[in-house]
């Protein structure tokens, strides 16, 4: 059963009809377990059993019940689960997505910011086979020279 689950004692007197031989016995014991889904009747001593209920060991105290009993008293720092408290703790959980989504569009901005070989057009520098910067003029300079090759390699 879930953990929203409650329980109660009942007796003949309390309205709940009883069918079957235990309808006329008193000295049955009878525990109503229930959570939304289900709800369940234990009966003591269960129907069927012979001999006399005096000397049976069972009774309502030797049910393991899905919950604590008694009920936990509320803390300092619990909240009732009201409307309220419900749509305060969603606008908060949205809050904390809409942070953690911020955070990464801005790491993921911040890595394109820094990829390597992304400059800016004022700052146009071409490497030489060597590995070396070289400016405009020389830059000209080195594309006449690779031009003058590849057309010497041509006609050969």
């Amino acid at each position: 059963m879930s953990s929203a689950a409650w329980g109660r004692v009942i007796s003949s007197q309390s309205g709940v009809q009883v069918k079957g031989p235990e309808k006329g016995d008193s000295s049955c014991e009878r525990l109503h377990v229930c959570n939304y889904e289900l709800g369940v009747i234990f009966v003591f001593p269960p129907p069927g059993t012979e001999g006399s209920h005096a000397n049976d060991p069972s009774s309502l105290d030797d049910v393991d019940l899905p919950f604590i009993m008694p009920a936990p008293k509320y803390g300092p720092r619990d909240r009732p689960a009201t409307m309220r408290a419900m749509r305060e703790a969603l606008a908060e959980l949205a809050e904390q997505e809409e942070r953690m989504e911020r955070a990464q569009l801005d790491a993921a901005v911040e890595m394109m910011e820094e990829v390597p070989g992304e400059e800016d057009e004022d700052e146009v520098v071409v490497e030489a086979g060597n590995g070396v910067p070289l400016d405009e003029e020389e830059e000209k300079a080195y594309a006449d020279v690779l031009w003058s090759q590849v057309e010497s390699s041509q006609s050969c």
